[in-house]
């Protein structure tokens, strides 16, 4: 079972300066509320998180891993956070609900198809935009609606 969210941080605009790296970080740890957020971290992430000062706890932070390893922790996990163009896709590919923390993707076909969500700044109803992926119990309501001769 699907018990934990997926969290990649690395590009410079989100490493670079201490009050988006806190915004972001503040973000993964509000999740982490609903599921457990593992973080492979980035050398340039655990490397600004140091000098910034920027606290890492509520996150299960682990040691950067490789491409079949990361591959195997998307797959399973309940949803994606990420700055990462490649990890957007293969998130995509892998039918998990992604939001990518970026103002902009070069994937647009991941946002089109509803499976990405763009990022923005404190404010933004995230929840809401994660909510439209559903609960995961589509097929269930369905089959019982079916068995019931339809909604009623």
């Amino acid at each position: 079972p699907k018990a934990y969210a997926l969290a990649t941080i690395h590009r410079a605009e989100n490493t670079g300066d201490r009050q988006q790296l806190l915004a972001v970080v503040q973000f993964l740890q509000e999740r982490s509320r609903k599921f457990p957020v593992v973080l492979p971290l980035h050398p340039r992430t655990r490397q600004a998180a140091l000098a910034l000062g920027v606290d890492l706890d509520g996150l299960k932070v682990i040691d950067p891993v490789g491409y079949l390893d990361m591959a195997k922790l998307l797959h399973n996990a309940v949803e994606v956070y990420t700055d990462s163009g490649g990890v957007q896709k293969e998130a995509y590919f892998h039918r998990v609900p992604c939001i990518t923390l970026r103002d902009e993707t070069e994937w647009t076909e991941t946002v089109t198809h509803g499976w990405n969500r763009l990022w923005k700044q404190p404010g933004h109803a995230v929840q809401r935009d994660i909510d439209e992926y559903g609960t995961g119990r589509a097929a269930y309501e369905v089959t019982r609606l079916l068995s019931v001769g339809g909604p009623r």
